[in-house]
């Protein structure tokens, strides 16, 4: 992206500006985050209605949400280190634009496909969104504030994707599914409005000469591509068709050059500090798994309540709003604990809960004859938001909290981008699952119809697709309004089938379990909170002799501490006095060494003859043998 000027005329404002404008400017900011954010999930309740009116199935329609978060994933750290060399208020306008347009082409899409291909532009339009809101939380808030700060931007980001679907099931239930898209247009208009009016322009200065890593970009763009492609095809190509076969293989073969070309690459997306950083990888591998499972169980959750139970968009976007209501009642437990607490020990009992959580939604009925089934339920809709809640918040406060100075903003690009990863594989995965599960479960369905049809005496093909068009219905895999069922021999199918559709959906709530569990160990490591990762850059500023950081990284420099203040280590004081002597010993030998001899007369030495003797005036010709060796003794001397 072009600039003007060069990179010693980007200057940024003083911190106290950023601090007085923090509400307003990341007011702003989270209008393009929360916009990001919606979209991951906002799709999830028109699944049905998308598979109707554009005639897609199951495997085509999931690339709906698939395409925007992988495009959304591979495109964040990228566009974050181009933002902070270029400037992220350049950036967010562009990326809200272009989110923008993407969101009206969405609108007006004809047919599955393009659906999915405007899908990838909003998707690449939120990834020059998304990166900017740690980075700017990080230089808008005061240090003291930091940790809240990220707290609360975790928690605009759990809201906004566990109210996507309650926000779509009102809009289906008064018009289409275009105004799903149709709506993020006023918002980004009145972004980039604010954005141009509120928003100094800042900029990483210490990045301005670091090149994108457009290598890395590619291994990680296909490593995920093939990996995502593979899990969500091989239900329809089958497990050992050549392609399915050599995409995986591919993903891990890309996934290992991805990983070589960080470890000794020139230019890295993830720098080698953040590579040995134990707590920063454990708390990216935590975001990828938990992700994972709770994006995968958000979408599932939305095909239980349409398709299992037959709610309409209302009523499912009703049966949701416990997640997001339980997520918003645990922020004061984060926002409170953000700065002092070890995020570890919030977020190991959170991941533990929520994993119950999934596995107790896991039994749900397989029909919803009363509100009696829903509070069967409740109880785990309410575990999985508590578990939202906290993990999220904990988890970025935890990456965030690892790192310090020049590296937070490439860190926040690589936690977002940790996120993106992990629900764009978890969808995929479950999805996979889901499928898998209920090419097994429907067995055990077809000989249960055959043995009631015995009585019932209807062809063998009648009672066969009676049961397969209610399973269609049940699993999701019908594009045409519900089947209505009659009583006698069809309610034994739709109670066979029912359950058969049922058990599959469980064992994808028991992937995402899995996969929640599978956090644990890595959620351990996150034992420093944003405070103390403040604190140990202060020690370790002050062992080096450097003034204390009292400015964010892309701030103006700090102003030196009065002199009067006390240096937290006495050892770091007198270390920081004998370094400025020495400094002060050497310029003064600089500077005589620099000064031509005529201007330089001799100085006596102690011990020398001479001593006490005013030196004699030096002649134009070289100078005397005696003043020879007094030169070389003298010298070596002021040097010990």
């Amino acid at each position: 992206m072009p600039t003007r000027g060069t990179a010693r005329e980007r200057v940024n404002p003083p911190a106290e500006e950023l601090h007085s404008k923090k509400w307003a400017i990341f007011g702003v900011m989270m209008i393009g985050w929360a916009m990001a954010l919606l979209d991951v999930s906002i799709v999830n309740i028109a699944i049905p209605e998308l598979q109707r009116d554009l005639d897609a199935n199951t495997d085509t329609v999931t690339w709906v949400i698939n395409a925007y978060n992988i495009a959304f994933a591979v495109v964040l750290v990228t566009m974050g280190r181009l933002a902070d060399q270029f400037g992220r208020k350049r950036f967010f306008i562009a990326g809200m634009a272009v989110f923008t347009v993407a969101s009206a082409l969405c609108a007006a899409a004809w047919s599955i496909d393009a659906l999915i291909f405007f899908r990838v532009l909003q998707g690449i339009g939120a990834g020059m969104l998304a990166p900017l809101g740690f980075a700017m939380t990080v230089l808008v808030f005061p240090p003291a504030e930091r940790g809240k700060g990220l707290a609360t931007i975790a928690v605009v980001a759990l809201v906004s994707s566990a109210l996507g679907p309650v926000i779509s099931g009102a809009i289906l239930e008064v018009t289409t599914w275009h105004w799903i898209f149709l709506i993020n247009v006023p918002f980004g208009i009145l972004g980039i409005v604010l954005a141009q009016r509120i928003w100094p322009e800042t900029y990483d200065l210490s990045a301005v000469k670091r090149q994108p890593d457009w290598l890395g970009m590619a291994l990680l763009t296909l490593a995920v591509f093939s990996l995502t492609f593979a899990l969500a095809e091989a239900n329809a190509r089958g497990w050992d068709d050549a392609l399915i076969l050599f995409l995986l293989q591919g993903s891990v073969l890309l996934a290992g050059a991805f990983y070589l070309s960080q470890r000794y690459g020139r230019w890295p997306m993830i720098t080698r500090s953040l590579m040995k950083n134990k707590q920063f990888t454990g708390a990216n591998t935590t975001m990828v798994l938990f992700a994972a499972g709770a994006f995968g169980a958000l979408f599932l959750l939305s095909l239980v309540f349409q398709n299992l139970w037959g709610y309409d968009h209302w009523e499912a976007a009703l049966a949701l709003i416990p997640v997001p209501i339980t997520g918003m009642l645990v922020w004061p437990l984060i926002g409170k604990g953000a700065d002092t607490r070890p995020p570890r020990q919030l977020a190991v009992p959170a991941l533990m809960i929520m994993a119950v959580g999934l596995v107790w939604f896991s039994f749900v009925p397989s029909t919803s004859e009363s509100w009696w089934d829903y509070l069967i339920v409740l109880p785990g809709l309410t575990m999985i938001g508590v578990g939202l809640g906290i993990v999220f918040p904990s988890t970025n406060v935890g990456a965030m909290g690892a790192v310090s100075g020049q590296e937070l903003g490439l860190a926040s690009g690589i936690v977002n981008t940790a996120r993106q990863l992990g629900a764009a594989l978890g969808i995929a995965l479950l999805v996979a699952t889901l499928i898998t599960a209920s090419g097994y479960t429907l067995e055990y369905a077809k000989e249960d119809i055959v043995d009631a049809n015995d009585q019932a005496e209807l062809p063998p093909e009648m009672a066969l697709g009676l049961g397969m068009r209610a399973f269609a219905d049940y699993s999701g895999a019908s594009h045409s309004e519900r089947f209505e069922l009659g009583p006698g021999f069809d309610e034994i199918a739709a109670r066979e089938t029912a359950g058969a559709a049922r058990d599959a959906y469980g064992w994808g709530f028991r992937m995402a379990a899995l996969a929640v569990l599978l956090a644990v160990p890595f959620a351990r490591t996150m034992t420093r909170h944003p405070a103390a990762a403040r604190a140990a850059d202060q020690a370790a500023q002050a062992a080096r002799g450097e003034p204390p950081a009292g400015q964010p990284l892309d701030g103006p420099p700090a102003e030196p501490a009065p002199a009067a203040a006390p240096v937290a280590a006495p050892q770091g004081g007198e270390m920081e006095a004998r370094l400025g002597e020495l400094e002060a010993s050497l310029k003064g030998l600089r500077s005589q060494l620099d000064e031509p001899a005529a201007e330089q007369p001799p100085r006596p030495v102690p011990g020398d003859p001479a001593d006490g003797l005013a030196p004699a005036p030096v002649a134009a010709s070289a100078p005397a043998d005696g003043a020879r060796s007094r030169e070389r003794r003298r010298w070596p001397r002021s040097r010990s």
